[in-house]
């Protein structure tokens, strides 16, 4: 599967799940010789096809393509200062959005969010976090930043950052949560390869 075929399943994959919000929402891979494969403006992440996705420069101008597209400075910006992070996802996703404006970290409430918690970051800028190894970045009252080596790895990160969201949201509040201890969490905690495992499982 091609890098474009892979950002055009992620998005089908992301809207099948619930979190597609009008336009907003940026999904990001890099295509060599400082351009990136970036997803279209205008058109529904749920049926996205790879002949949708944009080539863009350095500087986020549209070189191949025939759609426009809107917001990639910070993806543009995450790309250029981490040269690991091949793919970024960032998406308005239901529960990851209400947990953000809480500004406060997930909890290892059970073995799903445990997949995550060692990865997050908040607290700083997204390049600054990421530069410290967070690949799981929550921005105050603006949801999951998350980024990997591969489009399935960032993908699944978000992914599992929503489910993580949910589940801390629902627990919130509410006595006698006994947290995934911490050997145990690290453990559970999703390796690159691991998390794209997950991913291509979902679209095979």
């Amino acid at each position: 599967m091609s890098v474009r075929e892979e950002l055009a399943a992620a998005l089908r994959t992301f809207g099948r799940l619930g979190y597609e919000f009008g336009f907003n929402g940026h999904v990001s891979a890099r295509a060599g010789e400082g351009r990136y494969w970036v997803n279209p403006f205008g058109v529904s992440i749920s049926a996205v096809s790879a002949e949708d996705i944009v080539l863009v420069d350095s500087g986020g101008e549209v070189v191949e393509g025939r759609h426009p597209i809107n917001g990639f400075a910070g993806n543009r910006a995450l790309h250029q200062a981490v040269p690991e992070a091949f793919a970024i996802t960032h998406l308005h996703t239901p529960r990851g959005f209400i947990w953000s404006s809480l500004n406060r970290p997930l909890e290892p409430v059970n073995t799903d969010s445990a997949l995550v918690v060692g990865l997050q970051g908040l607290g700083g800028t997204t390049v600054e976090l990421a530069r410290q190894g967070a690949r799981v970045i929550q921005q105050p009252g603006h949801g999951f930043v998350t980024w990997g080596e591969s489009v399935g790895e960032a993908a699944f990160y978000l992914q599992a950052a929503e489910r993580a969201a949910d589940a801390n949201l629902a627990l919130l509040g509410v006595s006698g949560v006994q947290p995934v201890p911490p050997d145990k969490v690290a453990k559970w905690t999703l390796t690159p390869e691991l998390a794209r495992t997950h991913f291509a499982a979902q679209v095979a």
